[in-house]
């Protein structure tokens, strides 16, 4: 007689994105895997750590180009474009648009992790060129990032690393 081999009972294990617990290894994910990772999923603690970071990094930024570009004058303090002002917008700019994709590409993996489809960047791209639908988009897109991850039946958890 033939002998027949057993199907495994074994539940397959998906392998789910990473907790993060430090916002500098948040951000050094952010950086390393938001160029070329577009597939997979992005925690929760991943996503907001970036979030904090670039947002600390903007507000120091622009306090910096600020407290530089006011200088005293007899009639008060006035605002003064300067040499170094520049050279810190200019850097700001550059720091801006150099993390616009690793921000899009982390935003598409939290989707995933949430079992959301990346087509949903879409609305998000349209509340950025069109004003009046930025805050609607804003909050929806605040919904989506503070879904829990969802574990069964999430086809995208298969392509974590």
């Amino acid at each position: 007689m033939p002998r027949v081999a057993k199907k495994s009972q074994k539940k397959s294990e998906v392998k789910q994105s990473k907790i993060y617990t430090n916002m500098f290894e948040a951000f050094g994910a952010f950086w390393h895997r938001g160029f070329t990772e577009w597939a997979g999923t992005s925690s929760r603690s991943e996503y907001w750590w970036s979030c904090l970071m670039i947002w600390l990094i903007s507000v120091v930024w622009v306090a910096l180009i600020f407290i530089s570009g006011f200088s005293n004058s007899p009639f008060g303090l006035e605002f003064v474009v300067s040499p170094i002002t520049g050279i810190l917008s200019f850097g700001f700019v550059i720091f801006a648009l150099a993390s616009f994709i690793p921000m899009i590409s982390l935003t598409v993996r939290r989707l995933h992790d949430a079992g959301l489809s990346a087509w949903w960047i879409v609305l998000f791209l349209l509340g950025l060129i069109c004003e009046p639908l930025g805050f609607i988009v804003s909050i929806v897109f605040l919904v989506f990032a503070l879904l829990p991850t969802k574990v069964d039946g999430n086809p995208y958890h298969k392509f974590n690393k």
